[in-house]
This record gives C-alpha cells, structure tokens and sequence, in this order.
C-alpha cells in the first residue's frame, strides 16, 4: 500500500513539472511574439508634403531718399535712426557756405533789378492813364504791362536769391535750407555726419542723401534657390516667410520675380527671388533682417507611407522586414517622395503589413 501511494506521488510531481515546464514554455513563446509585435508598425494613409527651405534677408519694399535743394554741409540732424516721422517733419538742416563774391553778385543783381522794376512800373502807371485817356493804343498799353511784369518777376528773383544766400531759405517758398520728409515712414539710416558737404538735387545730378525713409509694414523677401528648385516656383506663388528674430511668425508672402539669368555663388548656379509680405505693427523687423522662406516642392495626398528610419537600403534598392509568420522576412520595396520624417511606398508591402522599426 505504501508502495502504491509513493508511485501516485512520484507521477504527480513528473505531471507538475511537466505541467509548469509547459507554462513557462508557452509564456516565453508568448512573451517573444508581444516583442516581436512591439517592435513593429503598420504603414499608414495620409498626405506627403515635400518642402524647401531657403535663407534669405527682408527689405521694405519702399525706400525713399530724401534729398536736399540747396548745397552746403549738414549743419544738424533733427532725427534719429528708428524715428517715425511725417510728410513735412523736419530732418536736417543745411548750412549754406556762399562765396563773398557769389553774396556781392547778388546784391548787385538786387539793385539793378529793383532799378528796372521801378523804371517799369513808372512807364506802366503813365501808359495806363494815357491809355485810358485813349492817347496810346491798346497793343502799346500790352507792350508796356509785359515789360512791367517781367520786371517785377526779375526782381522778385534777384531778391529770393540774396535770401537764400544770406538767410538760408527763401520767404513763402518750399526752397530752404530745412530738409523736410517727403513721405511717411520710419528712418532707417542717416548716411551723413554733421559736417558732411552736401550736394543740391538738380537736372544734373541726383544730389547727396540725407536720410533714408522707409514703409516699415510691407517687406520685399529677397534670396536665392538652385536651378532644380527655381523650376517649380512661379510668379504669384505663396510661400511662406519667417523672419528668424520672430521665430513663433510666419507670414505668407507672394512671389512677384524670379531672375531669368542666374550668379555662380559657391560652386552652384543659383537664381534671385523676390517675395512681398506684410506684417503687422506687433512684429518689430528692420531692414536686412534675416529670414527663412518654405515652399513646396511635391505634395501627394492619401497615399502610403511608413517612417523613413524603417527603410534597409543595399546600392539601389530599398527593404523593409514585415513580420510573417511570427519571423521577420525582408522585403524590397519601391518608394516616392519623403517629406524626411515619413516616405511614400508606391509599391512592395500593404496597409495590413507590420513593418519592424529600426533602432539606431
């Protein structure tokens, strides 16, 4: 009997290891298909976007000189770089260096014209009366009024230009030594230093500038692109613009040129483009900023696609391994475009495959 129940004892635990040695076995076998099942993801649809991005620099699109009428030299400003001014502000004023002789000229001039004048005026009083008197005729009366207003009109130089000499400005005239804005904006550079001579604007010579206003709402965004990317931009174009001081902005801009003729900058042809943007009075942006414009290259919609670190490449072919049959089995694969994160596959694998990740 005792042997009996020892043999029954002996069979249980053989039927308990064996028992647990399954459970173990099975849960291990379970526990690899779990990892294998973590280690990988199922492609996905959804829309590819390949994008450019290109550094460039942004300028106002207006940029107005402002120009002096008289020669001299720039006696003070009355602005600084930054300030927000108005049609008619004051910018700077001129101090007029007249030669001694250029001063007696004048006067000389003032004389003779007001000798004139006079002389004129005194014919034109008497043929008025003897006009009126019928004694003169009508065409010696017009006669006599021409000389008359000629006369007046010569003087009435002669004695701007001994104003403009001696006084600096011209009396109920826009012609003084006070350089004024010509437009609304903000100065962005003051080019001259107190002292600087100064050369007058004329049908000559565009004159020196005295200060730089520009429309600080409207940006040109200038930069350059390579011969393969130029071919996909065209004027009207939407792009997008971030000026890298304001990284959290972007703003869209709107193609507006595109150089036909490229420049050999760093080994490689590239081609100018222009991009006008306009930003708002929160965004503080000054000329010749730096910024980085995005625009995009391909896009395909519902199409798809895997992560790019899952990509095997040999030469050139691409792989991927798909889990079949609880084991990893590679299989080639034909890719599109890649937006760098995610990559389009055109054909090779389906929706329902479970592609294994790549750890690096």
């Amino acid at each position: 009997m005792a042997k009996k129940t020892t043999i029954q004892t002996v069979v249980a635990i053989l039927f308990f290891t064996i028992a647990c040695a399954g459970a173990i076995l099975f849960s291990e076998k379970q526990s690899e298909k779990q990892n294998r099942l973590s280690q990988t993801i199922m492609p996905r649809i959804t829309t590819i976007v390949q994008k450019k991005m290109i550094s460039g620099n942004l300028y106002p699109v207006k940029e107005i000189e402002v120009k002096s009428a008289v020669s001299g030299t720039l006696e003070t400003y009355y602005v600084q770089t930054g300030d927000k001014i108005k049609i008619g502000d004051k910018v700077a004023k001129i101090k007029m260096l007249p030669e001694p002789a250029q001063v007696e000229n004048a006067r000389k001039n003032l004389n003779t014209a007001r000798i004139g004048f006079e002389n004129d005026k005194s014919n034109y009083e008497r043929d008025a009366t003897l006009f009126e008197k019928g004694v003169i005729s009508k065409a010696e009366f017009e006669a006599s009024s021409r000389t008359y207003l000629v006369g007046k009109e010569q003087y009435e130089s002669a004695k701007n230009q001994l104003s403009l000499l001696e006084e600096g400005y011209i009396p109920a005239s826009n012609i003084s030594n006070v350089i004024t804005a010509t437009a609304n904006g903000t100065i962005i550079d003051l080019p001259l230093e107190e002292g600087t001579p100064v050369a007058e604007r004329n049908t000559f010579r565009d004159g020196s500038t005295i200060a730089l206003i520009a429309q600080l709402d409207s940006f040109l965004f200038k930069g350059r692109v390579v011969e393969n990317d130029v071919l996909v931009l065209k004027k009207g174009m939407k792009i997008k613009v971030t000026p890298t001081s304001q990284s959290n902005y972007e703003a869209e801009a709107t193609i507006r040129k595109i150089s036909p003729k490229g420049n050999w900058d760093q080994g490689v042809m590239k081609y100018d483009i222009e991009a006008i943007l306009s930003l708002p009075d929160s965004i503080s942006v000054y000329s010749g900023f730096n910024a980085i414009a995005e625009f995009v290259l391909k896009e395909k919609k519902e199409v798809l696609t895997i992560p790019e670190a899952c990509l095997v490449f040999r030469n050139d072919s691409a792989f991927v391994e798909v889990l079949e049959h609880e084991e990893f089995v590679k299989k080639g694969v034909d890719i599109g475009i890649s937006d760098g994160v995610n990559i389009e596959i055109v054909n090779g694998i389906g929706e329902d495959d479970k592609i294994k990740k790549l750890i690096f």
